[in-house]
């Protein structure tokens, strides 16, 4: 995992990484879900390897875990390990 970002950079860059689209499918996004939960991690979790970028429907989907880490990860190529939490 690279550094720890603020929670503006964390979704400015969520979105700019998926140009502004969902994850998921071609809606705007308008939330940057961390994959792994916040509380998870002693500093927050803001990292951008932890973001994805997702309209509400999908982000809704992935907050009532109908939508795997996994499946997440995949859908925006993230491959790195997942950080010990």
């Amino acid at each position: 995992m690279k550094s720890l970002l603020t929670r503006k950079k964390f979704k400015r860059l969520v979105f700019e990484r998926q140009n502004y689209v969902c994850a998921f499918c071609q809606l705007p996004c308008v939330d940057a879900h961390h994959i792994l939960e916040r509380k998870l991690f002693d500093d927050g979790g803001y990292y951008l390897d932890n973001g994805i970028g997702v309209c509400s429907k999908h982000h809704l989907l992935l907050e009532k875990d109908e939508i795997s880490v996994e499946e997440a990860r995949k859908a925006i190529g993230i491959k790195n390990e997942l950080p010990r939490h």
